[in-house]
């Protein structure tokens, strides 16, 4: 269950801020990309232990919460890479035409953009699925008593 919720919010998070970083030029763009893909740098058990010191320790908050934001943070970057990639194959001429005969910015993203990067976005839900599923670190580190995740059991 954490899995699949965790993977749905990365998505929120994932897809738009793949399409801004690949659609846009701005300064601190590589200090953001860095931001995002450091979870796929730093080792699993530095990972789960910084999420434990932080969210159960300093915030206090449970378990469950702790679980999901832990498994959200981590498969992120699985997501950014993976539309990102799809992304950059994406013509956007389509999303400008789209825009010139009166179609909003916002509303182009959902029925243009979104719509030809489906394949990447599915990709993108299976790969972090399956990545979160079998996250032993993070679900070590933020489980508690009377708390069993399928990796730790």
């Amino acid at each position: 269950v954490i899995s699949g919720v965790a993977t749905l919010a990365a998505l929120i998070i994932g897809t738009p801020a793949a399409y801004g970083l690949s659609r846009y030029d701005f300064r601190g763009k590589a200090a953001i990309k860095s931001f995002f893909f450091s979870p796929l740098i730093i080792p699993g058990i530095v990972v789960g232990f910084s999420l434990f010191q932080f969210l159960l320790v300093k915030l206090s908050l449970s378990v469950h919460i702790s679980l999901f934001i832990g498994h959200t943070l981590v498969i992120i970057p699985y997501i950014i890479r993976v539309i990102g990639s799809s992304l950059e194959v994406f013509d956007y001429s389509i999303e400008e035409a789209a825009m010139s005969l009166g179609c909003k910015k916002s509303l182009t993203f959902f029925k243009v953009v979104l719509p030809n990067i489906t394949s990447g976005v599915m990709a993108a839900f299976m790969l972090a699925f399956i990545n979160s599923f079998n996250n032993v670190p993070v679900s070590m580190f933020l489980t508690g008593p009377g708390v069993s995740t399928l990796p730790i059991t």
